[in-house]
Formats: C-alpha cells, sequence, structure tokens
C-alpha cells in the first residue's frame, strides 16, 4: 500500500512538480532576469507553468499512463469500468488536483487510508491508480 502511494507520489513529482518548476524559473530568468522574481509575477509564472505541465502530462497519455506512469508502472484506470483513461480524462484528473491542494494537501495522502486508494481527484473523475506488472 505505501509502496504504491510512493510510486504515485513520484509520478506525479516527476510529471508536474518538476517540470513545472524548472519551467517557471527559465520563464522567470528569461523575462525578469531572475530565477524568482516574487510578487504577482511569480504567481502567476507559477501557475502558468503548472498548466503547461498537465497539458503536457495529459497530452503524453497512452492507455492510462503518461511518461511518468509508465516509468514507475502504474495505469490510471475508469474506476467502474477497469479501462484505461483517454488524454483528455487525464487532463481533468490534473485539474482535479486543485482539490487535492485547496485540503492543504490532505487529498493527497488520502489514498493510504482510503478503501479505493483514490485521491480526492480520483474521486472527483471516478478513476484509480494500479501497479502494472510489465509496461503497458
Amino acid at each position: 500500500m505505501f509502496t504504491l502511494w510512493l510510486r504515485r507520489a513520484a509520478a506525479y513529482i516527476l510529471r508536474i512538480v518538476l517540470p513545472a518548476s524548472l519551467l517557471s524559473q527559465l520563464i522567470g530568468t528569461l523575462l525578469f532576469g531572475k530565477s524568482s522574481p516574487g510578487g504577482a509575477a511569480e504567481t502567476w509564472i507559477g501557475c502558468a507553468s503548472l498548466l503547461v505541465a498537465g497539458v503536457i502530462s495529459a497530452l503524453s497519455t497512452r492507455n492510462g499512463q503518461s511518461w511518468a506512469h509508465q516509468l514507475l508502472r502504474l495505469q490510471v484506470l475508469d474506476q467502474e469500468s477497469g479501462a484505461p483513461i483517454s488524454a483528455l480524462r487525464m487532463g481533468l484528473r490534473e485539474l482535479a488536483h486543485l482539490a487535492d491542494f485547496a485540503s492543504l494537501c490532505i487529498g493527497f495522502l488520502w489514498p493510504l487510508w482510503d478503501s479505493q486508494r483514490q485521491t480526492f481527484a480520483d474521486k472527483i473523475v471516478s478513476t484509480v491508480v494500479v501497479s502494472v506488472d510489465r509496461p503497458q
């Protein structure tokens, strides 16, 4: 259980957090000459970078797996049918992760004790994340 959660967290860091962080630093450096311009500019750059990382993650989805899910042998499935989700649904799921953040990140920890191992985002879009034995 905890191992699956760690892999899910690592996949999120690899596909969203790290790219968004690097992109925001690049944009800040190009526009303001420093990686952290501060104030409203930094907030807007950070939000835009998260959005871009989420879109890229969604567009890279094949068979319910982004590149990070493939790397860590995870797959996102529809909760009812068990079928892999589409890129559009992955994008909606990435957007729904705002609920995980809005709950002071408790939503990201929720799979540790939830019977379906779902984050709040998973509950919103009716998905589950499973471990796969081999890359899909």
